[in-house]
């Protein structure tokens, strides 16, 4: 059969079919890069809040500010798994001098509630955004642990 004597009917299916294939590919890879956005927005929420968390629950014992200081700055290397604090390591978590400030403050009453609050999240913002600056990467990125495959070996 050649395309002149192919009937109409059946090229113009041919076309809706092919059509309606290429929109479904199109459609799966924009699904697929929304779903892939959306995991990643909330894996660095949950990510953003384990370790502000782990740096309040390290200030609620400092009873003051210097021992804050200390406390979380052990607690921010525990959560980043940082064994050792090199001199790559050490302007990280110098840097969070600001954020274990307002977080401590908001403990102790420096201000009001909802004002501490404010401070404390736009000084993980600060630090945040110093992290990519300094960095060029996402802060949160640093959680991303490459773990290679072992191979699986019988004796």
């Amino acid at each position: 059969m050649t395309g002149l004597d192919r009937p109409y009917a059946l090229a113009a299916l041919e076309r809706t079919a092919l059509a309606a294939d290429a929109e479904e590919k199109r459609f799966r890879a924009s699904v697929a890069e929304e779903t892939t956005r959306r995991e990643t927005a909330r894996r660095r929420a949950f990510r953003r809040y384990a370790f502000l968390k782990a740096l309040v629950d390290a200030d609620v014992a400092a009873p003051d500010r210097e021992a804050s200081h200390l406390a979380q700055r052990a607690a921010a290397a525990a959560e980043l798994e940082w064994e050792e604090i090199d001199e790559a390591r050490k302007p990280v978590l110098d840097a969070l001098t600001a954020l274990a400030d307002a977080i401590h403050d908001a403990r102790t009453g420096a201000l009001p509630p909802e004002e501490a609050g404010a401070a404390t999240l736009q000084a993980l913002e600060a630090f945040e955004g110093w992290y990519e600056g300094a960095r060029g990467l996402a802060f949160a990125e640093l959680f991303d642990r490459y773990m290679p495959e072992t191979p699986l070996v019988d004796f």
